[in-house]
């Protein structure tokens, strides 16, 4: 589309960020949050984001997108588990950092 023509609906485009826009007739909407506004039938709450299951941004097939509520926490155990898996993934990165340290002397 040429620069300076307003978009037609349907256009699509990619921010910056990763996430995938799709023209619509009230504006840009992200096409993730499209997909599930669709799946529902119904706009998405203030309360309510959509979640990539895989983290990938660039798949907002339906089976890869999770309605999530905002302040929704799970159990503390839950927490507890992501917070050890988010420890186990940082020591991981610090002893391959390390080791590349090591390696460069």
């Amino acid at each position: 589309m040429p620069r300076g023509e307003p978009a037609p609906v349907g256009a699509t485009f990619v921010n910056q960020n990763g996430y995938h826009h799709t023209k619509t007739e009230d504006g840009w909407k992200a096409t993730h949050v499209l997909n599930m506004e669709t799946k529902l039938g119904r706009k998405l709450e203030s309360n309510e984001f959509v979640k990539f299951v895989d983290g990938d941004r660039s798949n907002y097939d339906i089976s890869n997108l999770e309605l999530r509520v905002r302040g929704d926490r799970k159990s503390p155990e839950a927490r507890i588990a992501a917070i050890d898996a988010l420890i186990e993934e940082l020591q991981a990165e610090k002893e391959d950092l390390l080791s590349k340290i090591a390696s460069q002397s």
